[in-house]
């Protein structure tokens, strides 16, 4: 009986995955069908990757450590190139749109049955859960991140891992997987410390897999820019990076909080969700709603995420990666809204309006 019941979530969780894979590339396809590379319309750091993947690490130094989805890319594309006509290629916009797309999609697409996996995990129904997946799946930025040649999505995917992984307590798996999840982007090493804070997680062994994740990310960009033919940035810029952000922390604060650009940036994320996730913190914190109960360390994803728009002025982007915290307030909201006592309230309310109108 267990082996069965075994077997029924793992097919239910595999019939997820295809509803998941559907919807995806439904909502990202366009994007990446009409992404033009000699109009990325502000995601230039597109065309280093395209260069990685070719090999050439003579480029942006901000850039050129992101190595995992350009390597992936080029896989792809050795792969793909002769089982498919290059007339039918360039009608998906040629092999290296295509090959960034695959694996853009693969990677978006299990951040979904990830995302899904942490929220039923919350207690989330599972139909809200998937719920959740969709308005994820459905932002703009991961419609993007998804679409175009770049290697955010690798890093989102790399969040909702460690999160869930913090959530069910499993220090193998964090073990085992932080030395390559810190690969993923620079700005998933914040992340990283989320784990140290978890009670059940044993952090003397989950800080020796920090230690190591932080060893293989120096040599690693060390190695990388070994490679670099650019001799002007031929040292790791890791730190005079950060500096340099930092002092355009000021002007990013005002670009994005107080300009119509930077409102653009911050509804471009989760659009109008973003008010029902301001009601759903605010119902779990009035404790209105007392069946779903956050973990604390969740709640340090929020300075996290807001000190990247500090240090970043692509607010859109940065913002995303508050996804573990925003979406359980946004299905906060949406269940109270639509739980069956609210509807059942609502409906008596318009009986009685009715019955008064008609009274009168």
């Amino acid at each position: 009986k267990i082996m069965q019941n075994k077997h029924k979530n793992l097919i239910k969780i595999f019939l997820i995955f295809i509803i998941i894979l559907g919807f995806n590339y439904g909502v990202s396809f366009q994007q990446f069908l009409h992404y033009d590379w000699n109009n990325p319309r502000g995601l230039s750091d597109s065309a280093s990757y395209l260069a990685m993947s070719n090999g050439d690490y003579a480029i942006s130094s901000g850039h050129r450590y992101r190595v995992i989805i350009p390597f992936l890319a080029n896989l792809v594309r050795n792969f793909v190139q002769p089982l498919i006509p290059s007339e039918q290629l360039q009608w998906f916009g040629g092999i290296d749109a295509f090959s960034f797309y695959i694996i853009n999609y693969l990677f978006s697409s299990l951040t979904g049955l990830f995302l899904y996996l942490f929220l039923v995990k919350l207690k989330f129904d599972p139909k809200l859960s998937l719920f959740g997946v969709f308005v994820f799946l459905g932002s703009r930025i991961t419609i993007i991140s998804t679409g175009a040649p770049i290697v955010d999505s690798l890093y989102l995917l790399s969040i909702i891992i460690i999160v869930y992984f913090c959530l069910t307590q499993n220090t193998l798996a964090l073990f085992i997987l932080a030395p390559l999840l810190i690969l993923s982007k620079e700005t998933i090493i914040p992340f990283l410390l989320l784990p140290f804070f978890v009670k059940q997680i044993n952090r003397k062994i989950f800080g020796v897999s920090f230690g190591i994740s932080l060893a293989n990310f120096f040599w690693v960009r060390d190695t990388v820019s070994s490679w670099s033919l650019n001799k002007l940035e031929a040292n790791d810029p890791i730190f005079d990076v950060f500096i340099n952000h930092l002092k355009s922390g000021f002007e990013n604060i005002i670009q994005t909080y107080f300009s119509m650009g930077g409102l653009h940036g911050l509804f471009s994320t989760f659009s109008v969700f973003w008010i029902i996730a301001a009601f759903g913190a605010w119902l779990y914190f009035k404790k209105l709603i007392s069946f779903y109960r956050l973990p604390y360390f969740l709640f340090f994803i929020i300075p996290i995420t807001f000190c990247f728009t500090v240090l970043s002025s692509n607010v859109g982007r940065m913002l995303l990666s508050s996804f573990p915290i925003v979406i359980p307030f946004i299905l906060i909201g949406i269940d109270y809204l639509f739980s069956e006592k609210n509807t059942r309230q609502y409906s008596l309310n318009n009986i009685q309006t009715i019955d008064n109108e008609e009274n009168q």
